[in-house]
């Protein structure tokens, strides 16, 4: 896999708070988005597109999992993305990694969760993503919350969990259409 700082000068870069684990580095290349930290132990997660550009509507291109490559420090991350078409759940990005699964889900329009497992249970929600202009992504971790006189405590990321999810959402970017956004739209189109 390559490295981030590699000699090509046809490149975008944006910091990212991470609110927790201090500022990352985004790289966007044409093929390839990395992440790093720039303080802390040194980490990178890269995502890169094998094949052919097939979408403009995603940053890196593709939602292929077959035309992508990921991995953290030269270990590999396994990428599931879903094809994102008509229902929010197929927006989803499985994410799969030292024994790890992670996942990118869409919650409305603009945001995604990131999640701790392969499916919402409602109390493993590390935070929301938001992929904003000019590549950067905002950062929200979940704080506890109380719900039928019960406190739940949200996980905490990692500091591998919240780079890969960085570096995913700004991938795949953030959020996703429903059903009912989608008939809405039209609905308010065809009514004066």
């Amino acid at each position: 896999m390559q490295d981030c700082d590699d000699d090509s000068a046809d490149f975008t870069a944006a910091v990212v708070e991470t609110g927790i684990y201090g500022e990352a580095d985004l790289t966007y290349r044409d093929e390839r988005i990395c992440g790093s930290y720039r303080e802390g132990v040194p980490m990178t997660v890269t995502i890169s597109r094998t094949g052919p550009r097939t979408s403009d509507k995603v940053p890196i291109g593709t939602r292929t999992a077959a035309n992508l490559r990921a991995g953290i420090d030269g270990r590999d991350i396994v990428l599931d993305p879903g094809r994102a078409r008509l229902f929010k759940r197929s927006y989803r990005v499985g994410i799969q990694y030292g024994g790890r699964t992670l996942t990118l889900r869409a919650k409305n329009l603009e945001d995604s969760a990131l999640l701790d497992g392969p499916s919402d249970r409602g109390d493993n929600e590390f935070g929301v993503l938001t992929r904003v202009f000019g590549g950067g992504v905002e950062v929200l971790w979940s704080l506890p919350f109380t719900m039928v006189n019960r406190t739940i405590e949200p996980p905490t990321p990692s500091r591998e969990d919240a780079l890969i999810g960085i570096v995913v959402a700004a991938a795949f970017g953030t959020g996703g259409l429903s059903l009912t956004t989608i008939v809405m739209g039209a609905v308010e189109s065809i009514l004066p």
